[in-house]
């Protein structure tokens, strides 16, 4: 499956091919914005996303003094731990975070991974190996993009 792009704007500094940004949401500042729906209001809250392409057009934000950049990005591709009976290559799952919540635990990270939340639908796009369970689970590590849903 190939991702669909999503035009939006970034800071110019951040207006480079690969670089990935978490998106935290519109500010109250950007309500009243016209540039708002595309800058903000097409993205997903919580969401990691990768800019793919950086376009020619570059926009001035009145409300935080800055230049901002008109880009496309795609959701990323998420290091993710999945037990190993779902990892799976091209397979579509649906995401189960872990129910153990050791923090100090060296896969803590994947199993709970910045962007996806349970119940995503996601597609296993690498295996990458395995992973220690201080919990005993046998989980696998892999790379996850979230499916869009229709």
């Amino acid at each position: 499956m190939h991702p669909k792009s999503i035009v939006t704007l970034v800071s110019s500094r951040q207006a480079k091919v690969g670089n990935v940004f978490i998106h935290k949401g519109s500010a109250s500042k950007c309500d009243g914005c016209d540039f708002s729906r595309v800058c903000v209001k097409n993205l997903e809250p919580g969401r990691v996303y990768s800019i793919i392409k950086v376009r020619g057009k570059n926009l001035h934000c009145k409300h935080y003094e800055t230049q901002m950049q008109v880009v496309e990005a795609i959701e990323a591709e998420i290091p993710t731990a999945v037990p190993s009976k779902q990892a799976i290559l091209g397979a579509v799952i649906t995401l189960q975070t872990a129910i153990c919540k050791k923090e100090e635990c060296e896969g803590y990270e994947l199993c709970f991974p910045v962007g996806l939340k349970d119940g995503d639908k996601c597609e296993i796009l690498d295996v990458t190996g395995s992973l220690e369970c201080s919990g005993q689970v046998a989980l696998k590590r892999v790379v996850l993009r979230r499916v869009p849903a229709f």
